[in-house]
Formats: C-alpha cells, structure tokens, sequence
C-alpha cells in the first residue's frame, strides 16, 4: 500500500513559499498535486507525493531547510483530534503515547515512537517508506513539531535535538529555533529530554472532555488495522538503532507474548529476525545517505559488534560494500 499520512502541519507550507517570495500554487501544481488538497489538513498526502514537493521546494528556494520553517508553524493543533487528546492527556507520558499509539490510523510509511535510554527519552520520528525523497525535510519538521508540543505541554525544551542528516551551510535557523546545536549526523530524528518529566501533568487538562474525545478519536477513523508484520515493522524502525530491538522487547511493545509474535509471523509468511534484517538494511541506508557517519559507527549503532560484520551483512543485502554504496548514492542523480 503506498504510504499516507494527513497533511497536517504541511498545511503551512503554501504560506511558507509566500513569504519565500514563490507562487506556491503554480510550484504544487508542478509536481502533479492539486493545490485544493493541501488547504485543510485532515487531508491525505502520499509520501511519494510530499517528498516530491518538498524537493521541489527545497530546488525554488534554494533554503535546505525549508522543512524547519514549516514545522515550526506546528503544535498540537496540527494534529486534529489528537492533537486535542493530547491536549487532555493525564500526563506528558500520557500525551505523547496518544500520538505514537494512533498514529497508525492516518500514517502509513513513518512511525513516531517514545523510548526510554539511560534515563532520557527519546521522542522520535522515523521514516520507513522505500520511495520517500526528501526524508531529511519531512524529519526536521517532525522535530521542529515535537518542540513546540513539548513546549504547549510541559512547559520545557528538549535538552537535545538529534539530526540524522548532514550538516547544511547554515546552521544558523537550527539554533535560533531549538534554542540550542542541534546534533547532526545523529542516527535518529528525534528530541531528548529527561525520563524523569514524562510524568509531568499537562497544564488544564480536562479529565471528562478526554474521555469523549478517546471515543471520538477510536470512531473517527474507518482503520484498517495493520497485519503483525507491519506493527513489528513500525516498531523495528524505532527500536533498531537501540539495544533494545529485541523480539522480547517488540512483544511487550505489541503487547503479546514473544511465541504469540513468532506464531503470528509465521502465519504471514516471515520471521522475526528477517524483518529486523530488513529494518538494519533500510536505516543503514538512510545513515549512509543522508549522514558522514564512520560506516564503524552505523554498525555500532544497529547493533553489530564490529564493522566487518555489518559490512558482511550489507553486501547480501545490496550486492555491495556499505562504502561502494555510499559513493555511488553520492553521485546519483537526486
């Protein structure tokens, strides 16, 4: 199925190309989508559809970080219905669990994801649709998003912003907004701040209006729920660059003992250690592309114990060494 998700915040981005000076309908419109679907955000755009236009963007302006300045005109309002759930969550933990558990109904190709490391959390956002261009713009927006919701909702900024792609020329725009350096050639997009705030309770949160609104949320949308293959693929992309990608760990993730996951698994047609073979080869690429990563420390980060072996792993998956690869993406025509 090819991916979707609401336009949501990209909603903005008509009115970013104005101030940009560009004819934002006449630049949608080039990339074959009608404008009219990009002026209310409960609409749907195909990930293939909005990394075209983001590139296109990115070529007219000539700004490489034209995904920042959209996502930053974003909040929990962007979010429609969710966004207001969030808005009555119990407790920031609470609130960030209502985006990554539903974001399955109007996102197919991506997964946001909550993870808890050596007393950090990790509020991250992670691509995972093969035909996606552009994953670098989308990403930056998403972070650019989740500070501001961080922001409406407990009142604090993240301690570290995590940035998987290279620098650009000016890093200027980053700091400004994020109010501090972005980490860039990280091995995730996603936001840091302490574990110990997720029990935070959100401001003016309403505990009679949440219950309506988890009602509402659950009959909004006609969803079509995802096979078990597809859940375990969501959550590999999020745990992969953790040590923690474990099938006991998805299990729990999915809330299912580990011999059910397996047995579910089989029933489709694929096993648990190709599918996490199948997450390593689609992040190792997005690292290797869109990152000056030491290929050593992509291995490290999805959990090899050395480069020899990820490098051994990687030919059978592409046919290449992860170095030859990178260098023939580098002169790929974009």
């Amino acid at each position: 199925m090819e991916g979707q998700q609401r336009v949501g915040v990209v909603v903005e981005l008509p009115q970013v190309l104005r101030e940009m000076g560009q004819d934002p309908e006449q630049l949608i419109a080039s990339v074959g989508i009608n404008p009219d679907r990009l002026r209310s955000s409960e609409n749907s755009i195909s990930f293939v559809e909005l990394g075209s236009l983001l590139q296109a963007c990115v070529t007219a302006t000539g700004c490489q970080h034209f995904g920042l300045l959209v996502g930053q005109r974003g909040a929990t309002a962007s979010l429609g219905l969710v966004g207001r759930l969030m808005r009555n969550a119990p407790t920031l933990k609470a609130a960030i669990l209502d985006l990554c558990t539903n974001q399955r109904r109007y996102v197919r190709g991506a997964v946001a994801y909550l993870l808890v490391q050596n007393e950090m959390a990790f509020w991250g956002y992670a691509v995972h649709h093969p035909a996606m261009r552009s994953v670098e713009q989308l990403s930056e927006g998403a972070m650019a998003v989740a500070r501001n919701m961080l922001l409406e909702l407990a009142g604090v900024l993240p301690e570290q912003i995590l940035i998987a792609r290279r620098a650009p020329d000016d890093i200027a725009p980053y700091n400004r907004f994020f109010g501090c350096a972005p980490t860039f050639d990280a091995q995730q997009y996603a936001v840091s701040f302490p574990a110990s705030l997720l029990a935070r309770p959100i401001r003016c949160a309403d505990r009679d209006l949440r219950r309506i609104l988890e009602k509402c949320v659950a009959d909004y949308w006609a969803v079509t729920q995802p096979s078990t293959a597809e859940a375990v693929v969501r959550a590999l992309h999020a745990r992969v660059v953790f040590p923690d990608a474990s099938l006991e760990a998805v299990a729990d993730e999915l809330v299912m003992h580990p011999r059910t996951l397996n047995r579910r698994l089989q029933a489709e047609g694929v096993n648990f250690r190709d599918l996490v073979n199948e997450a390593r080869f689609s992040v190792s690429r997005q690292l290797l592309s869109g990152t000056k990563m030491d290929v050593t420390d992509i291995a490290l980060a999805l959990g090899y114990a050395n480069s020899s072996s990820f490098t051994h792993a990687f030919q059978r998956w592409s046919g290449m060494a992860p170095s030859e690869w990178r260098r023939q993406d580098e002169v790929a025509p974009a």
